[in-house]
């Protein structure tokens, strides 16, 4: 009896994994496009762009545009609607936190100088 137990609890644990990674991907799925970048606080080079998430050869890539330059971003996590990812500017490193709501999201950038408020939003 323990045994027949203890297999329906593995097999609602890998169940519930499953359907947890599938989320991933279908949010994964909905980050793919050209997003309007914000961010009124970051330098003035910075404080608007776009950041193009897409994959190329089976690999997600980030490339983010700003007036002056433009930046690859690199170790893309979506959990839930969590996303993050890095970049570096001016040889820092960055790292983005956000959260997606819809065709919208907003968060974090880290950088050695402090938290810069974000938001991006799809663009059609």
């Amino acid at each position: 009896m323990k045994s027949v137990l203890n297999i329906a609890v593995l097999i609602l644990a890998f169940t519930f994994a499953a359907n947890a990674g599938n989320a991933d991907n279908a949010n994964k799925k909905k980050l793919y496009g050209t997003w309007k970048v914000e961010a009124p606080d970051a330098p003035y080079d910075y404080q608007e762009g776009e950041i193009k998430f897409y994959k190329e050869d089976g690999n997600d890539m980030i490339k983010i545009m700003t007036t002056y330059d433009v930046i690859m971003g690199k170790n893309l996590k979506v959990e839930g609607n969590k996303v993050s990812f890095e970049f570096e500017v001016e040889y820092e490193l960055c790292t983005a936190k956000l959260e997606m709501k819809g065709n919208k999201m907003t968060g974090m950038v880290e950088t050695v100088e402090g938290n810069i408020p974000v938001t991006l939003t799809k663009k059609k």
